[in-house]
């Protein structure tokens, strides 16, 4: 059975570069009300880049989490982006590449039950070197690891961020069906 809420009003309390902070008051299905806190953010995209038998990550620090993590490659969508050109673009300037084939893995929305955010995944074999200038406030080491090394790693749960993991949960599952 689906239900619903209905949202009565909605209030922006931060607007700021990347997310929007807002108040929502929904109806609840019972008729009952209850308020929501939303983070709206304007999406993004992750490659899952294979090169040589070798999958491309980059490690950076991350102040939310207080942690140095090691990740694929990834980054907000710019108002009016494609997400292929956008997976294009964060490969350039992450780790050097430009993509020259993307496969869509699949979507990916990370926190639900508070956050808007959806990131399109990809997964990108084959690749020109074609660096982009680097984000200014960016502080990444590109890390290659073999992909049978990569499958332990992720069998062993030593990815934690969230992009990566379902990621690597998405090519391993095909991997599998497909006996790779």
């Amino acid at each position: 059975m689906t239900q619903f809420e209905k949202t009565i009003k909605s209030d922006v309390i931060y607007d700021g570069r990347i997310v929007k902070l807002r108040i929502d008051e929904v109806e609840l299905p019972d008729g009952s009300f209850s308020k929501r806190e939303i983070v709206d953010h304007q999406g993004a995209v992750a490659v899952l880049a294979i090169k040589d038998g070798q999958m491309i990550f980059v490690k950076q620090y991350r102040i939310a989490s207080q942690q140095l993590l090691t990740e694929i490659p990834a980054g907000l969508l710019e108002s009016g982006e494609a997400p292929e050109a956008a997976a294009i673009r964060e490969c350039q300037e992450e780790i050097g590449y430009r993509p020259l084939n993307l496969y869509k893995l699949g979507d990916f929305i990370p926190t639900p039950g508070y956050c808007s955010e959806k990131i399109a995944l990809f997964c990108a074999t084959e690749f020109v070197w074609d660096p982009l200038e680097e984000d200014a406030d960016e502080f990444i080491k590109v890390v290659r690891i073999p992909v049978r090394t990569a499958r332990t790693l992720f069998i062993n749960g030593q990815f934690i961020d969230g992009k990566t993991v379902a990621a690597l949960g998405y090519y391993f599952s095909i991997a599998a069906r497909k006996q790779l």
